[in-house]
């Protein structure tokens, strides 16, 4: 059980039709698995084998697809380095995770640390420089392609790190079984088919492109279309030009498009449309569904699952909910104690599945405060309705506590939305001498609408309890976020 045998049976069903489309540069299924079993030749020939640590750090580019399934085919482990990191945090990262090779492009090659502050690592492959690997894209026989390593599913596949809005990166460890479950998750419950052309400019290094969209379109010998990065001009014109069925983005960009009157004429081959990396505000999902006719799809999911855990179903949508268990997976919503609440009640969401990761890389107790009775705790408050849909709460530790009252900011958040001056906002908890913490409101506003404090602040009094309604409300002309489009709400703290 390997995730590099996607390549190999794609290839052996439709070894002639287009896999990948970069640029004015295209990829046939047949092609790829070649040039994937030889880059697993040549890392061999660089010494990596079974179990070793291989740090693939750039931006999105076909490159980082080859190696990342040619690593797979060893039975080796890809340590996937957001290529928007800068030189320490490459370094945390490369050395967390004992990486042998370091790949990289000349676009990200002045952030890599030099070779003292990552003594673990042996050679450094800038993949426009290196000849062997110009002669495999040029279709050379230096490489013999390789059969591969026998590699059980519970074999580690890839090591994505974690934490990009609560502290300190953990590494997650998912396995062969954990991705090629996902991978047939999602194209399963999306109904993807050969005919489908996604596209995507999200992170490879994030689970969300990488495991939602990467590997579920290659499981379905589909055909997706890779930006480096999102560009609104250029990623809607390629729409426009590849015949795109399927759109994948965060909330941000859809606000965005709703924004951009020019680019809602330009998306109608869209028959799919989903949002991840962080939760959709229901009023976002409703605007969009009146404009274009088709809802805006969700689900939940998180590194350490995997990607998909629940989906919000093609055929009974829900707006506002992240839908059912998705396949197989068993979820339920606990107490402090780990009691199991009925439908109605708040509480912490458990996971247990086939999708669900082996553990953080040599972190054992954060593995074991995550994994409790068998199930892995989310960290994050959910709800059930009485038909079994799911309802995202919050995070439990952005709780604010104000005068002895839990407020959870995606609430409040959520009604700020409403308000039509508002385009993006994020709420935290500050100290307050008398409260504890005060619920205060980060806000940027529509281009050329406008909106003071006392209006949003009244606002939100004919519309919720009086301690949820923000202390106070702070315009910013840009929110901080992850490359993933999350707001950091440590950051607004």
């Amino acid at each position: 059980m390997n995730i590099a045998d996607e390549f190999a049976r794609a290839a052996l069903y439709c070894p002639e039709k287009t896999a990948l489309i970069f640029g004015d540069a295209s990829y046939t299924y047949a092609a790829m698995h070649r040039t994937v079993e030889k880059t697993a030749a040549y890392l061999a020939s660089l010494g990596v084998s079974r179990g070793d640590r291989v740090s693939i750090y750039m931006a999105n580019r076909p490159e980082w697809i080859f190696f990342y399934y040619a690593v797979a085919r060893l039975g080796a482990i890809a340590v996937c380095v957001p290529g928007a990191f800068k030189r320490d945090e490459a370094a945390g990262v490369v050395n967390d995770s004992e990486s042998s090779v370091l790949v990289t492009s000349e676009e990200v090659k002045s952030q890599v640390p030099p070779p003292e502050k990552i003594p673990s690592v042996r050679e450094t492959v800038v993949v426009e420089s290196c000849a062997a690997f110009e002669s495999i894209l040029r279709g050379g026989d230096s490489f013999d392609a390789r059969t591969g390593i026998e590699t059980s599913g519970d074999d580690v596949a890839a090591i994505l790190y974690t934490g990009g809005t609560t502290g300190i990166p953990k590494g997650a460890m998912l396995t062969h079984r954990n991705l090629l479950y996902s991978a047939q998750n999602v194209a399963y419950h999306e109904r993807l088919v050969p005919a489908d052309i996604g596209l995507n400019f999200l992170p490879l290094n994030h689970v969300f492109a990488q495991c939602h969209i990467m590997h579920a379109y290659f499981a379905g010998c589909a055909t997706l279309v890779l930006f480096p990065g999102f560009d609104m001009d250029r990623v809607v014109s390629a729409v426009t030009r590849h015949g795109v069925t399927r759109f994948y983005a965060v909330p941000t960009v859809f606000i965005r498009i709703m924004n951009n009157p020019e680019s809602k004429k330009r998306l109608r081959s869209l028959s799919y449309v989903f949002s991840g990396g962080t939760s959709m505000p229901a009023e976002i999902v409703r605007r969009w569904t009146e404009t274009f006719g088709i809802p805006i799809h969700e689900a939940y999911g998180m590194t350490e699952s995997a990607s998909i855990v629940t989906f919000n179903h093609l055929f009974r949508h829900k707006i506002g909910s992240i839908g059912m268990p998705a396949g197989i997976i068993e979820l339920r919503c606990v107490d402090s104690n780990d009691n199991t609440l009925k439908p109605g009640e708040q509480g912490e969401i458990a996971i247990r599945g086939p999708n669900i990761m082996k553990g953080y890389f040599r972190q054992p107790e954060e593995t074991a405060a995550a994994f409790r009775n068998g199930w892995f705790h989310s960290g994050d408050v959910g709800v059930f309705d009485e038909e079994g849909y799911l309802y995202i709460v919050d995070r439990i530790k952005d709780v604010v506590i104000t005068g002895g009252e839990n407020v959870y900011p995606k609430e409040v958040e959520d009604l700020l939305h409403r308000h039509r001056a508002v385009n993006e906002c994020g709420v935290v908890g500050l100290p307050h001498p008398e409260f504890g913490e005060a619920v205060t409101a980060f806000v940027q506003l529509k281009p050329g609408m406008q909106a003071d404090e006392a209006a949003l602040i009244a606002f939100c009094k004919e519309r919720v309890a009086r301690y949820k309604v923000p202390k106070s409300i702070r315009f910013l002309e840009e929110l901080p976020k992850t490359p993933q489009g999350k707001i950091l709400r440590r950051e607004l703290r």
